[in-house]
């Protein structure tokens, strides 16, 4: 395996840092992730040591605000700039080492909400999509949204502190302190930031019956952070989609107790080599 990583200039010039995971044998194909809320790229170890190995390069930018990449901390002045500086990963890094190989997008909880947007307008890009800790809808919406949206607009870069505790992320105790412990993972959010994930995750809720690639979603039943992954499932435009949900797992499947995580990487290894004609 060989590693790569690199910056590449965002929307708005903001300074984006890349990693890139090369498998040593004949390329297979190629996995693109978006990473989550808070988190950064490098936190995709299990998924990485599944698939590389199997001929699949990964490649993940740190989103502006998030890891190693520039910008204003846990904050984005509009999601429609998550949607760009994906486009322009795409384009500028992960294409040219690509060899023409089949593409596939993975998006994580934010990085769902950031895929079912993207993807409305670059479909043709990829060969298949993976969501995982999603949903239609986020557990803590109602009067939180409306008080979040008010934030947003009064207080756009006043931030707050992650409504859900550590423990959400997974039942792996080691996983969790990790988390915990990890310098690059961000622990508030501005409430421009939240007002936007709302909206946004509502538009792509809404327009995911426009997507018709081959989707995969996996997700957790005990996931705190989302919830109504059947019915972000039913409105899936696409006729190749399939709903795994793990009983008991919790946000972060690849994350998780080692046995319920390789049970979970082997169905996306297997549904990724499915698809690669």
């Amino acid at each position: 395996m060989r590693k790569v990583q690199g910056n590449f200039q965002g929307t708005g010039g903001v300074i984006l840092f890349f990693r890139g995971w090369v498998p040593g044998s004949q390329l297979k194909g190629v996995l693109q992730v978006l990473h989550g809320f808070g988190e950064h790229s490098d936190r995709y170890q299990n998924l990485i040591k599944k698939i590389v190995p199997e001929g699949f390069a990964v490649f993940a930018h740190d989103h502006r605000g998030h890891g190693k990449s520039g910008g204003w901390r846990g904050h984005v002045d509009s999601f429609q700039d998550y949607i760009e500086d994906t486009r322009q990963f795409n384009a500028g890094v992960v294409l040219p080492r690509s060899q023409n190989k089949p593409i596939f997008l993975l998006g994580h909880s934010m990085g769902s909400i950031i895929a079912l947007n993207y993807l409305q307008t670059e479909q043709d890009h990829y060969q298949g999509v993976i969501l995982s800790g999603t949903g239609c809808e986020p557990r803590s919406s109602g009067p939180m949204t409306v008080l979040v949206k008010g934030l947003s607009s009064a207080f756009p870069r006043g931030k707050f502190k992650f409504p859900l505790p550590p423990s959400f992320i997974s039942r792996d105790q080691e996983v969790v302190e990790r988390y915990e412990k990890d310098p690059l993972v961000e622990k508030k959010l501005s409430f421009r930031l939240a007002g936007e994930l709302f909206t946004w995750f509502n538009r792509g809720v809404e327009k995911a019956r426009d997507l018709h690639l081959p989707i995969l979603i996996q997700c957790g039943t005990e996931d705190q952070a989302f919830q109504g992954e059947k019915i972000l499932y039913e409105r899936l435009g696409s006729r190749d989609k399939k709903l795994l949900l793990y009983p008991g797992l919790y946000h972060e499947v690849y994350n998780e107790l080692e046995e319920d995580r390789e049970r979970v990487l082997d169905d996306l290894l297997n549904w990724l080599l499915e698809h690669l004609s």
